[in-house]
């Protein structure tokens, strides 16, 4: 067997279930046969995952990324629908004996990013916050859940399992349609054991039976796109419906080979874990509303704490007293309880309880940051807390690898003081520096955006303490970012540059508008809230922009023309980047 030097010019999806046939089909037969075209596929999609760990359409290649490995992905970068399945068919390459560095590597990393979505909600599109609205999302919860099983990671498949069991009722979901979801719901839903696996067929029939067609295969619904070359036309739910029928002989892994018989319900455990799906929350007592603040399935908890609180904050002193007593999932419900949504009034008479947990080095990090998220609502009412947050953002944090904590801190901070320069919040300089120079070196976009935007207002004397962080996050070289396709941190940037009148900054955006990567029209939008910034120092530049072509937005284009000719040239001055960093110094 051969195969390409080039690996990186091939799909993710292509390769991904390429491993998983070849992993499943060593593992069932032990024909050695396959084993280099396993292990050539799986070590091929290690190498080309990302720095976070991830895929997207394609792979992380070395010619985009300067010969670096794991740099960045083409597009718009990262998909959990493509990862999970490329990890999949990497856990089955390690089961197979396959002990590359690089499989090695990925499994760790890759368990890393996923276990952060245990107990917090289904996966997103990308690299986003955990789905807390829903129990699914297009077949990843079930993908997930074996995922986890063939890893050994027992909360990981426990809680996805159960998750995948209670989203029969939206089946007919997905992006692009629910093939993925037909495909992997009910194998992961399957290991919580054979009662939830009847219940769920019995709750799914009718679709199969509406899609099943005369001559035994299966329709499949697209969106209702009709295009002969849309990528998802032309497919078959049979070869699903066929695993799913397949389910009882775990002859293979995907359909719970293997799976720890621990993870099985029986009984009222069983039909509760399929018939959480029909839960109207809104219909349940006061008392029962409390009682699920610590449910295991995170879309009940927020339907509880929101239905609760519009009910006039009924048990509201109960729910005080959660802030200090309880298991974690009752706490952080609490706490959340006075954050979004909640009635002013109401959040300001826990704002004690909130400060004390807030300012408790022995609590946990996260408690303290949801306590943080809370208060920060509050706005100018909170501020205080504003000096507690930069030290939290500069506390380590061990046990959160991916940053999170850092997000939610950076989001609180913008939160409670969206310019802190007029707040007069900038008293300790360096203290407030050295915590956005943080966020502004955060590996996630949202974390580089809080950082970017507490800064908005940089005045020229202060430029040289954030000058460097604000120049490498516009030059965008960063390979190791796990979230990039994102403008928001750059264009923030870009507005710093142009307020100050920094040169530079319009080649940048320029440059910009030249990548293969990211929407047009966002970077159209981006350019014209940055050029007429540069006033009569754009003038220079008027031929380039007469020649963007800006679509839609043309009749702003053009308005934006006329008011960078009409500029007079007395009222705009630049300087390089060097005299700004000497600006301020003593």
């Amino acid at each position: 067997l051969t195969f390409p030097i080039d690996i990186y010019a091939r799909t993710a999806w292509n390769w991904a279930y390429t491993g998983l046939f070849l992993g499943e089909y060593y593992l069932l037969t032990k024909d050695k046969y396959v084993l280099p075209a396993l292990e050539a596929y799986t070590v091929a999609l290690a190498k080309g995952r990302d720095a976070g760990g991830l895929w997207g359409h394609g792979f992380a290649s070395l010619d985009r990324n300067n010969g670096q490995p794991h740099g960045r992905l083409p597009g718009y970068a990262q998909m959990n629908q493509t990862s999970l399945a490329c990890f999949l068919a990497i856990l089955l390459a390690e089961k197979a004996g396959i002990k590359h560095p690089e499989i090695l590597a990925t499994i760790a990393q890759n368990n890393t990013y996923y276990s952060n979505f245990i107990g917090r909600g289904t996966l997103p599109y990308g690299v986003h916050p955990p789905n807390t609205k829903a129990f699914n999302n297009n077949g990843m919860s079930g993908l997930a859940a074996l995922v986890f099983s063939i890893h050994d990671n027992k909360p990981g498949a426990a809680f996805f399992s159960q998750m995948a069991a209670a989203s029969h009722q939206t089946m007919e979901q997905g992006h692009t349609g629910h093939y993925f979801n037909i495909l992997w719901t009910c194998p992961g839903a399957s290991l919580c054991g054979p009662e939830v696996t009847a219940a769920f067929f019995r709750e799914t029939k009718w679709l199969a039976l509406i899609n099943r067609t005369w001559n035994g295969d299966f329709t499949y619904s697209s969106s209702g796109n009709t295009d002969p070359n849309y990528s998802y036309s032309n497919l078959s739910d049979a070869g699903a419906y066929l695993i799913q029928h397949c389910l009882p002989r775990h002859a293979l892994f995907i359909t719970g080979r293997g799976a720890d018989p621990s993870l099985q319900l029986k009984g009222a455990a069983a039909k509760d874990a399929v018939a959480i799906a029909t839960l109207d929350v809104t219909k349940l007592t006061n008392d029962e509303l409390l009682k699920h603040f610590d449910h295991l399935m995170p879309k009940i908890r927020t339907e509880a704490l929101w239905t609760l609180r519009a009910r006039n904050h009924p048990h509201e002193p109960a729910i005080r007293a959660m802030i200090f007593k309880g298991n974690d999932l009752q706490r952080q419900s609490a706490i959340s309880y006075y954050g979004y949504g909640c009635e002013k009034p109401i959040a300001l008479a826990a704002k004690p309880d909130l400060l004390k947990l807030l300012r408790n080095p022995a609590e946990s990090i996260e408690l303290r940051a949801t306590a943080a998220s809370s208060l920060s609502i509050l706005g100018a009412d909170a501020q205080e807390i504003f000096p507690d947050l930069l030290q939290l953002v500069l506390t380590k944090k061990p046990d959160d690898p991916l940053g999170r904590i850092n997000e939610v801190l950076g989001d609180s901070l913008t939160n409670l003081a969206p310019d802190p320069y007029a707040a007069k919040l900038v008293t300790d300089k360096d203290l407030f520096y050295r915590a956005v120079n943080e966020l502004l070196l955060h590996p996630r976009a949202s974390g580089r955006s809080s950082g970017m935007q507490l800064i908005a207002k940089l005045p020229m004397e202060d430029f040289h303490r954030a000058g460097k962080e604000v120049a490498d996050v516009l030059a965008d070289q960063n390979r190791s970012y796990h979230s990039y396709h994102n403008l928001n941190p750059r264009e923030g940037a870009l507005a710093i540059y142009a307020e100050l009148g920094i040169k530079g900054g319009i080649e940048a955006a320029f440059d910009i508008l030249k990548e293969e990567n990211g929407k047009a029209g966002f970077k159209i939008r981006m350019l014209m809230e940055v050029l007429p910034k540069y006033g009569a120092s754009a003038q220079e530049h008027l031929p380039t922009i007469r020649e963007i072509n800006a679509g839609k937005f043309t009749k702003q284009w053009n308005a934006m023309v006329q008011k960078i000719e009409t500029t007079p040239a007395a009222e705009t001055k630049t300087i390089t980047f060097e005299q700004a960093m000497k600006a301020g110094m003593p």
